[in-house]
């Protein structure tokens, strides 16, 4: 994961897009293809990050001077490496869905964490960033950027590839996981079809980073507020940080 990152952060342009793949509600199985027939049946917006390139890890973007901080925290938060942490996702994950990572185990970890969730607000004035172990050991109760991180650090316990996404709209900030799908749109298909199996849904939601060689990165939605995975993606005001495991992180807005 941390040459991924770092192949993003070395790009010259980067663009940053959300998707939205459409298909029947219940295809009958997870490899069942998608039925999309066009791109435009793919994107759902545009966006650019950082237009005159990618931003300097080593400084900050404009708005935003606790982001080196933030990126920090964050990265200790995800605390993979925790016995806590690493024994609770496994103990998670069923027979049936053993073996090498894979998109229903990250599923399984996402209902666990969804249906056990209490939500408590951070101390007032001030911003509280709980590690992935505490969090289950409280019984999974914090708030959405609390729900984001033990997400993340359990898939990331158990071989999957994770990231947190922050942005704000008219009415606050909210803070949401997202898993990495893969490369290639075909990937993302195969994926989109078992979580409309699953969840017996029809659009299921991602984001897409694309580097400079144009190959573009496949990120599946993971937020609460979606109500499953791949669901819509909150409303933000166009400007998004993604936080990746290895402290480093990624700027995007819409031009």
């Amino acid at each position: 994961m941390a040459s991924f990152t770092a192949v993003l952060f070395l790009a010259i342009l980067v663009a940053c897009s959300g998707c939205l793949s459409s298909g029947p509600q219940d295809p009958g199985g997870p490899g069942f293809a998608s039925t999309r027939t066009g791109v435009q049946d793919l994107y759902l917006y545009q966006n650019v990050v950082n237009t005159s390139g990618l931003p300097d890890p080593a400084k900050d973007p404009p708005g935003d001077s606790g982001i080196r901080w933030r990126a920090a925290i964050i990265r200790d938060a995800i605390n993979v490496n925790n016995s806590v942490t690493r024994d609770y996702a496994v103990s998670i994950i069923p027979r049936s869905h053993g073996g090498s990572f894979n998109l229903a185990q990250a599923c399984d970890l996402w209902e666990d964490v969804y249906r056990n969730w209490t939500y408590v607000d951070d101390p007032r004035g001030s911003e509280y960033f709980s590690p992935a172990s505490r969090t289950i050991a409280l019984g999974m109760k914090g708030d959405c950027d609390d729900f984001a991180i033990v997400v993340a650090a359990m898939i990331e316990s158990v071989g999957g590839s994770s990231r947190i996404v922050t942005a704000q709209n008219g009415t606050g900030g909210h803070a949401y996981p997202e898993l990495y799908i893969g490369d290639s749109s075909a990937r993302f298909d195969t994926a989109a079809a078992y979580i409309r199996q699953r969840y017996h849904v029809t659009d299921v939601g991602c984001h897409i980073t694309e580097s400079a060689d144009g190959t573009r990165h496949y990120w599946l939605n993971l937020d609460w507020w979606s109500r499953h995975p791949g669901g819509r993606f909150f409303a933000d005001r166009g400007v998004r940080i993604a936080y990746y495991p290895d402290g480093t992180w990624e700027w995007s807005e819409t031009p």
